[in-house]
């Protein structure tokens, strides 16, 4: 397994490469089909003093998208707690989905090959808006699943939204979870 640590205004030292190798270099026993595991630090200079280091990671895992973000104080405590993120999300997939019977059958939740488009020529860079400045464009792939894979995928992410292709409709629908904590899905009305 490969990590690829981006630091953003942080310098990377032995002693946090290490640490970062030691919380996240133990997801393969885990989840042996993680090939490569994205992880970026970025710092960032806000009034609480709780906030200021940002650590995120997302894996791909079959198809499914396993993502942590967590702040804290200084860079050992944010990935401490990101590794915790993660690995609850990791058993949660597992339970779920690794030994299903889905997973025997090699049917991945969603292939969502998030990539981002900041490199893409078509996109000019900020663009501002009135509510603020467009800073990031991602694109991904959109297989048709169920409701239901699309809330269990949408809680993998740990994301308030998630978009898919509705197998039962065939129309794309984002699905949502509301402030009483259940789910809200919007769909496209014909015209």
């Amino acid at each position: 397994m490969e990590l690829n640590i981006n630091a953003n205004n942080v310098d990377v030292n032995k002693q946090l490469r290490a640490h970062i190798e030691r919380k996240f270099g133990g997801l393969i026993r885990h989840l042996p089909a993680i090939s490569s595991v994205p992880v970026e630090l970025s710092s960032q200079p806000t009034r609480s003093q709780d906030d200021r280091m940002t650590v995120q990671v997302t894996m791909n895992v079959g198809g499914s998208l396993l993502r942590a973000e967590q702040r804290a104080a200084n860079a050992i405590e944010a990935v401490n707690l990101a590794a915790g993120v993660l690995d609850r999300r990791i058993e949660r997939y597992k339970s779920r989905t690794y030994r299903s019977e889905r997973a025997r059958q090699v049917v991945p939740l969603g292939a969502q090959q998030a990539e981002d488009d900041s490199r893409v020529p078509a996109y000019g860079g900020s663009e501002v808006l009135n509510a603020g400045n467009l800073v990031r464009v991602k694109r991904f792939q959109m297989n048709p699943m169920t409701v239901e894979e699309a809330a269990f995928q949408m809680q993998l992410l740990g994301h308030k939204f998630f978009m898919f292709m509705n197998t039962e409709s065939h129309e794309y629908s984002l699905l949502y979870r509301r402030d009483d904590g259940d789910l809200g899905m919007i769909q496209p009305e014909s015209a």
